[in-house]
This record gives C-alpha cells, sequence and structure tokens, in this order.
C-alpha cells in the first residue's frame, strides 16, 4: 500500500448509527422539508429587492452597481428563539449569537426525533459542534449604542465566542458527555462527526450530538462579485455543470444523533442509516498554498474511510460531493474520488454524485453534517434526489471517463436491487479533509405484540399548561392520520424518549380509541392524573417512533445596530471588499485622500496596524490570492481599472496611490506590456511569461535573488483577438515592445518553460536585426523537439486539463488563475504555438539553464503530446557554450516556497551576478 492509499490515523470503524436529525435550511424548517424540496429540485437561492439590500446595510451605490450580485440562500426566521424554554434571560438572548440559539434549538429537536431524553440515555451524551464567524457580534452588537464598548463583557463574549456553543447545548440539555466546539472551517461538523463516531467506538459516551451552524448577517445584502473568487457570478451554484462560476452562501443548520449501531437496535431506534467509517487528515504543504485544494489529500482521506468501513467500494451508489460548482475544484475533487475509489474496487456501476451546495448554497461550518443528513435520507429513503442547475457536463470532469453520473431526474431503488452504501466528502479551507461511508439501516423488525388488552402509561409533559395543551392536539392529530404507530410505541417513546417537565399529565391506554379518549377527556377538562409510572418498561420490547415534538414558541430577540453617521466606530469587516464597501463611494483626487484610503485598505487585508507608505505588500505577505480582492476592492473604491500583472509592480502604497491619482485624474499613461519587477542599475533582463501568462512567479522569485540588475516582466496580450498567431509573432511583439524602451543592444533576455522558448526567439530575430544579445537565460525550458508532432485540439487540450491541473495546482500555479482569469485559455493558446515552432537557426552565443532535477513525469508529458527529450539537447541549438545550473525540485516544485525557491533565487542570482557591476 503506498502512501496515497494508507489509511490515515484516527479512522472509525465501529458501526454508528443515525437515530436522529434535525435542522433548518434555505426554504425548509426541518429536515422532512429539506428532503422533500430536494426530490422536487427547488433552488432556494433567491433574488434579493433593493428594499431588502438597502435594510441590510448596502448603500444605494453598492446596490446598482455592475458588480453587485444580489441573491443568496437565507434562512427565514433567525431573529426568533424561545428564550423561556430554554431558561435565557431577555437580555442574554438578545446578545446571543443567532447561530447558539438555532444550534441550541436543533439540538433539542434532534434528540426529540431520535427519542433520547438524557436522563434515560443509559450513558452520557457527548456534543460535537461547528459554527462560522459571529457576524451578529461584528455587525450588531459592537454596532449598537448600548454595547459599542462592550466587547469583553461577560455577557457580550459568552453569548458570541465559539467556545461556548457545544457547552451551552451541554448545560442546557443536561449533557455530561465530552463536549466540545470543533473548527476547521468548511469540513467542521462532518469533522464533528468523525470525533463524536471515535468518541462512540471508544465507549465513552452512550450517544452524541453532532453538527453545524451557519448563518451569516446580514442575509440579505447579496455581495460584491470578485474575479478570481470562489462566489458565482450569475448567482446561482451549478455544480458539474459547463457554466459553473463559483458558490452561493447559504445559511443553516444541521443536527444528528449517533450511537453504537448495537445500543441503536437494543434501544429500539429507528435507524436512518448507518456509519460503517470515516477518516479525517489534512494535506499539509503538498499544495499551492493554504486556501487551495489539496488532490492527494483529498484521495487519501477517501481512501482511508473505505478501508475503515469494511464494506466493499462496490457497494457505494451515491456520494454526496463537496460539490462547490467551480470549473476548478470540481474537477479536481471528482479525479480524486475517481482514483480513490477505482484503487478499491468500487464504486457501483452507474454510482450517482450530486451535491445540495445547488440547492442550498454552501453552508460553510454546517455543509458537512447537512450532506450527511442528505446522503443518510437518501438511503432511508431509497431514493436520490435530482442535481438541479445541471444541464451540459463541465468538460473538465471528463465524466464518459469517469464511474459517476449525474442524476437529472431522482432515482428511486426497487428492493430487488437496493441503494446499499453511500458517502459523503467534505474538504475545509485550510485542508482539512473529511469523509463518510454509510449504510443502508438493518431491516427494523417488529416486536412480539404482547399480551391483548395490556394498558401502556401515556405520559405527557411541559413547561406550562398551554403547551401541555398544544402538545395533546399535536398526538391527537397523529392520531387521526393513516396508519398512526401501535399505541405501545406511543407509549414508549413518550416515557423514554421525551424529557420530563414540570407540567404533566399521566393516563393508561390499551387502544388507539382509549388514546384518543384519554387526549379528548385532557383538552376538555378532565385531568385526573399526574403521577408517573415507575421507571422501566414492563410490557416487552417497543420501538420508537416519530411524534410531534415540542411546540415552542419563539419571539424576536434582536439587537439592531445603530446606523447613524458617526455613532459608532465601524467594526471590522470580513474581507478587504467590504472594508472597501464601508468606505465614502465619493473620492477626492486628493493625495492625502487616495493614500489614506490605499492604506487602510491593505491594513484590513494584511492584519497589519499602522501601515508605512512605503512597506512592500509582498514582504509583508501578501500573495496572488490577496491580490486578487485588493484588485477588485480597488476598483470599486475608486472606480479604477487595475490589472493584475500592473497590480504585481505596484508593491507598495505610495505606488498604488500615485497609479490611482493618475487614473482620476485621466493622465496615466497606456500600459507599455512591461512590467518592472525589480528595480537596480544598468540594462535589465526581460523576462517572458510562462504558458498561462501570468508574471507572479517573476516577483516572489526576485524576492530570493540578491540586489543587482533591474528585471522587467512582459505581459501577455489581454484581448483575445489581438493575439499573435504564431511564436514567432508573438516574439516579434515582444522585440517591438522592449525596443521601445531600450532602442539598442546588448540586450538580456529569460523566460521560464514556454517564456524561455519565446526569448531564444526574440535573440534570434535581435541577432537578426545586427543587435548584441549578451544574457539568454532559461528556467526549465523544454527544448523545441519536445514539441514536435502532436498536436490537440480545443476539445482535445480541455480534456488533459485536469491532468495538467493536478500537476501543477500542487505545484505552484494558482488554481483559481488557471481557469476563471482565462489563464487556461492562455495555456492552450501558448501550448498551440510551441507545437507549430521549431528554429530557423543556431543563436550565437552561449546558453544559460537552470534546470529542475527531478523529471517532469511522463503521465502530463503524454497527455500533452510531448516527446520527452534530455534538456542538453539545447546545445544544438547554440554556437556558444550550453551552461547548466540544476536546481531542487520538478518543474513545478522548483518554486515551492522554503528551501527549493529560495535555492532557485540563488541561482538566478548567480547567472545574473556577471551583469551586476555596471554603472
Amino acid at each position: 500500500m503506498n502512501e496515497t492509499t494508507r489509511p490515515t490515523p484516527g479512522t472509525t470503524s465501529e458501526p454508528v448509527a443515525v437515530v436522529g436529525m434535525a435542522g433548518r435550511f434555505p426554504g425548509a424548517a426541518s429536515t422532512d422539508e429539506l428532503w422533500q424540496g430536494l426530490l422536487d429540485g427547488v433552488e432556494s437561492v433567491r433574488r434579493f429587492s433593493d428594499e431588502e439590500m438597502a435594510a441590510a446595510g448596502v448603500s444605494p451605490e453598492r446596490i446598482t452597481s455592475a458588480g453587485r450580485v444580489p441573491r443568496g440562500a437565507d434562512l427565514a426566521d433567525a431573529d426568533l428563539f424561545d428564550a423561556g424554554f430554554f431558561g435565557v434571560t431577555q437580555r442574554d438572548a438578545r446578545l446571543m449569537d443567532p447561530q447558539h440559539r438555532v444550534f441550541l434549538t436543533c439540538a433539542w429537536q434532534a434528540l426529540e426525533d431520535a427519542g433520547l431524553a438524557p436522563h434515560h440515555a443509559g450513558g452520557p451524551v457527548g456534543v460535537f459542534a461547528s459554527t462560522s464567524l459571529s457576524t451578529y457580534l461584528l455587525a450588531n452588537v459592537l454596532r449598537s449604542a448600548e454595547y459599542a464598548d462592550a466587547a469583553l463583557s461577560y455577557p457580550v463574549m459568552l453569548g458570541n465566542d465559539k467556545d461556548f456553543l457545544a457547552t451551552r447545548v451541554s448545560y442546557k440539555l443536561d449533557l455530561r458527555g465530552p463536549s466540545m466546539t470543533v473548527q476547521t472551517a468548511c469540513s467542521s461538523s462532518l469533522t464533528a462527526v468523525h470525533l463524536a463516531c471515535q468518541a462512540l467506538a471508544r465507549g465513552e459516551i452512550r450517544a452524541a450530538l453532532a453538527g453545524g451552524v451557519s448563518i451569516t448577517f446580514p442575509q440579505t445584502s447579496g455581495y460584491e462579485y470578485q474575479e478570481g473568487g470562489i462566489l458565482s457570478r450569475d448567482g446561482h451554484c451549478r455544480v458539474f455543470d459547463a457554466r459553473s462560476a463559483g458558490t452561493i452562501k447559504g445559511n443553516g443548520c444541521g443536527v444528528v444523533v449517533l450511537k453504537r449501531l448495537a445500543d441503536a437496535l437494543e434501544d429500539g431506534d429507528r435507524v436512518y442509516a448507518v456509519i460503517r467509517g470515516t477518516a479525517v487528515n489534512n494535506d499539509g504543504s503538498d499544495k499551492i498554498g493554504f486556501t487551495a485544494p489539496g488532490p492527494q489529500g483529498q484521495r487519501a482521506v477517501i481512501r482511508a474511510a473505505l478501508d475503515a468501513s469494511g464494506l466493499p467500494a462496490s457497494d457505494i451508489g451515491y456520494v454526496e460531493t463537496h460539490g462547490t460548482g467551480t470549473a476548478v475544484g470540481d474537477p479536481l475533487e471528482l479525479h480524486a474520488l475517481t482514483a480513490a475509489y477505482r484503487e478499491a474496487g468500487g464504486p457501483a456501476p452507474d454510482c450517482a454524485i450530486g451535491s445540495l451546495k445547488a440547492n442550498i448554497g454552501h453552508l460553510d461550518a454546517a455543509a458537512g453534517v447537512t450532506g450527511l443528513i442528505k446522503a443518510a435520507l437518501a438511503l432511508h429513503h431509497q431514493k436520490v434526489p435530482r442535481q438541479i442547475n445541471y444541464d451540459t457536463p463541465n468538460p473538465h470532469l471528463r465524466l464518459d471517463e469517469q464511474p459517476y453520473e449525474v442524476p437529472t431526474e431522482s432515482l428511486a431503488y426497487p428492493p430487488a436491487a437496493p441503494l446499499r452504501a453511500a458517502a459523503v466528502s467534505s474538504f475545509g479551507l485550510g485542508g482539512t479533509n473529511a469523509h463518510a461511508v454509510l449504510a443502508a439501516p438493518p431491516v427494523r423488525e417488529e416486536p412480539p405484540a404482547g399480551q391483548p388488552g395490556v394498558h401502556y402509561p401515556v405520559v405527557l409533559s411541559a413547561r406550562d399548561a398551554e403547551a401541555l395543551a398544544d402538545q395533546v392536539r399535536g398526538l391527537r392529530a397523529l392520531l387521526d392520520g393513516a396508519e398512526p404507530p401501535a399505541v405501545r410505541d406511543i407509549a414508549y417513546t413518550l416515557l423514554t424518549g421525551r424529557a420530563l417537565l414540570p407540567v404533566r399529565h399521566v393516563f393508561e391506554a390499551a387502544t388507539h380509541d382509549e388514546l384518543r379518549e384519554g387526549l379528548d377527556a385532557y383538552l376538555a377538562g378532565a385531568h385526573p392524573g399526574a403521577a408517573l409510572p415507575e421507571d422501566g418498561w414492563a410490557h416487552g420490547a417497543a420501538l420508537k417512533v416519530s411524534l410531534p415534538g415540542y411546540p415552542l414558541r419563539p419571539e424576536r430577540h434582536w439587537i439592531e445596530p445603530d446606523t447613524r453617521a458617526g455613532a459608532v466606530a465601524a467594526a471590522p469587516a470580513a474581507t478587504p471588499a467590504a472594508e472597501a464597501a464601508e468606505m465614502v463611494a465619493a473620492v477626492e483626487a486628493a493625495d492625502d485622500q487616495v493614500l489614506e484610503r490605499v492604506l487602510a485598505l491593505l491594513e484590513q487585508g494584511l492584519g497589519i496596524d499602522q501601515l508605512a507608505p512605503d512597506d512592500d505588500f509582498y514582504e509583508l505577505g501578501g500573495d496572488s490570492m490577496l491580490a486578487v480582492e485588493i484588485v477588485t476592492a480597488l476598483r470599486d473604491l475608486f472606480g479604477v481599472e487595475v490589472d493584475v500583472d500592473e497590480f504585481a509592480g505596484l508593491r507598495t502604497p505610495d505606488e498604488m496611490a500615485a497609479h490611482i491619482r493618475a487614473a482620476l485624474a485621466g493622465t496615466s499613461a497606456a500600459h507599455s506590456g512591461i512590467t518592472a519587477v525589480r528595480k537596480g542599475t544598468g540594462t535589465p533582463v526581460y523576462l517572458v511569461p510562462p504558458a498561462g501568462g501570468t508574471n507572479f512567479l517573476y516577483f516572489r522569485l526576485a524576492d530570493q535573488t540578491a540586489p543587482g540588475v533591474p528585471l522587467r516582466a512582459l505581459s501577455f496580450p489581454g484581448d483575445a483577438a489581438l493575439r499573435p498567431a504564431t511564436l514567432r509573432e508573438l516574439a516579434a511583439l515582444y522585440v517591438e515592445w522592449i525596443r521601445r524602451e531600450q532602442p539598442q543592444g546588448p540586450y538580456r533576455l529569460g523566460g521560464y518553460s514556454f517564456g524561455g522558448n519565446v526569448a531564444f526567439e526574440m535573440a534570434l530575430q535581435l541577432q537578426r536585426a545586427g543587435e548584441q544579445v549578451e544574457l539568454l537565460l532559461m528556467l526549465d525550458t523544454h527544448v523545441p523537439e519536445t514539441y514536435v508532432g502532436g498536436h490537440l485540439d480545443a476539445e482535445e487540450f480541455e480534456a488533459v486539463f485536469p491532468v495538467l491541473f493536478e500537476a501543477a495546482a500542487v505545484r505552484g500555479v494558482d488554481p483559481r488563475m488557471l481557469r476563471e482569469r482565462g489563464f487556461l485559455d492562455v495555456w492552450q493558446h501558448n501550448h498551440d504555438l510551441l507545437k507549430g515552432y521549431y528554429p530557423d537557426r543556431r543563436f550565437d552565443g552561449d546558453l544559460v539553464l537552470l534546470q529542475a532535477e527531478e523529471p517532469e513525469g511522463n503521465a502530463l508529458l503524454d497527455a500533452l503530446r510531448m516527446n520527452p527529450r534530455d534538456k542538453s539537447l539545447w546545445g544544438a541549438h547554440i554556437t556558444g557554450h550550453l551552461v547548466v545550473e540544476k536546481v531542487p525540485g520538478d518543474h513545478f516544485s522548483m518554486f515551492d516556497e522554503g528551501d527549493r525557491i529560495a535555492r532557485l533565487g540563488a541561482a538566478l542570482g548567480s547567472a545574473l551576478a556577471p551583469y551586476g557591476q555596471e554603472g
């Protein structure tokens, strides 16, 4: 077993029953409503009106801005809570994060659904809970006139801090097992399920509550679309679809009740599904950045959960994927899923895949458990809901080569060919991955009928007489429905599965008619009994059944922010773009105002106070992902378009402010196509971008190189209609650009990968024009013979994309850039140029090659129809010496942070050192 497939530590294999569930979701007040909505293909993402956005605090300018997406998946009645039932004071209810209130309510309802009363649990009950950041604290409490200065007060902290989510549930519901908040970003609640299963397997607890909640306030503000971000461009989540363009933030809560399967069967519990194996791991550093997905980690955790389950992988007939609807993330996830299941011999033929994020949005900390609820209900009902917002498959998925199908109609499984098992994936920002394997519930056998005429104790209790009367009415309505549960099972569930509350009514019944008579008598005013029966069940085995829940009476508990100008200091925004949205829209062109706003924006994004005007964005921790946010925020704040490559050259707040002032004044010069990477003295080195057209790698590399000659980066033409049709034409365009800036030689040229090939042709053209080229530098550039023959058309290149992405995504290329910012299209265009190029002469001079020590791997080369050739063949294309210096890593990992990029930078510095002493 190799490193990829070895089970990760901490997997679970004890069969664990899902015996109860509850939740609140966009468009669904319960798990039953959620399930029906999934079967009906309901999309609960909706458009917000201008009035709703204005009420949420969005300015008129933002409401009408071109980038505003007025859509989201909000949770109804998130401001309501039955404080009296849970013994919470009015003041504390107002201060408490609605996420905590909703989770507490759902935890209670999940225990009711499971028929599990703490006093009758037979052992300790644990709580494993997850939540998102308290935006209610930031947007409401700390912006109110009453609590603006109360950030560290005990009531505010206890009501809003994540630490108290699980322990409040344990306290309010009298649960005595381990109680902990679990935080792993989007995978939090499925990780919580994993920890609960482990605790059950170790025998620490008799049962567990596990789940998560995520509600972001204000709910109806919509969002500002950010190019390169994860949120959808059109306000729809289109998982697996060719039009996939991002996800949508949803709001909701999900909670499940878990027991060891043996205990659940002994207790007569209704079992939705059986968790047969779970696993959790982390990607570590085997990816491009902290927030990037890690295909190897995903593959490993899936295989580990499969191994822990003991089930044949061929039993898995449905997988609820993480499925965020991003053009890059979905193919990456699916190929990791395929690799893991095929290694294990599965999945089942025609295995279905889906993601409810298309229906209700991405629930963040509640996403994983909500996916588990869907999978458990699929096994319980033997149905798989259809996938909405899916018409044409994303070509990068290569579904025709995968063992999966996306159902466009709901699937029903007959008894002769049941859905045997399902699985759930949840992957967290930051790299914590979780996977769970579920099996269908065992057939529940009816217990012996018992003695005819046996009277069973019917125990009803509530906090007050009004609630008790509502309970009686609810039970009476159940009896009037089709096929009501047996009296024995109703009585058993009421006695052992409901909390004993102060106001009680007890009577006996042997038949449905007697039960109806007893309920009607209570409603008519006859209250003869209140004494509880002796503990225990003296009349033989019985089953837990679904009964109406406690009639909660939620009321509004809410703190309104003080929106008067200057009344309260602004609370920190969640993102740079959100911070920009709170700044004054009308910006004067005065120096101090522009610089002040740029500094505030960067301080928010970098998390640094008192940023200096000459501080370097990248030296302080800025990266390409944050750059995308900052560029978007600058555009929104000032109305100025800033190219990402241009931004890479605007390293300090002073430089950014100067660029914005010039644009506002209409005096900014047209972009020359050349961006300064590093200042220096003497003749610059011009660097050609690699395939994909981004120059971020050069900026990172320059930071690792000793000061010396200036470095400039050429920008790939942005307008697709003006892109050169051949590599020679592209080289000629670049030569024209650099000769405008430097009319005469000697010239110094370099480039990484494709950029090195273009630099070589530029050198030939300059020499043909009588110019001197004194430096030609390549970073792991393939020889022309590598590209001879084997052209790929557009469709074939699309099919190759997942292989290309897997090789590059974990090694130094930002995956969002590849597709969502058009870099995949540029990459394909550049590859086509290489396929049609071969030098027509030798370069007259030396060539310096910084070559990766490790081979690139034949899988990618084969997919791109490239011929592996030793890079020493460059010697045949020059008249001078080929100077080769080996650097650690492969074609992509040579740029990895740490020792590798440091050594690459040192090698580059050595190559440039002879040219750095001029005046």
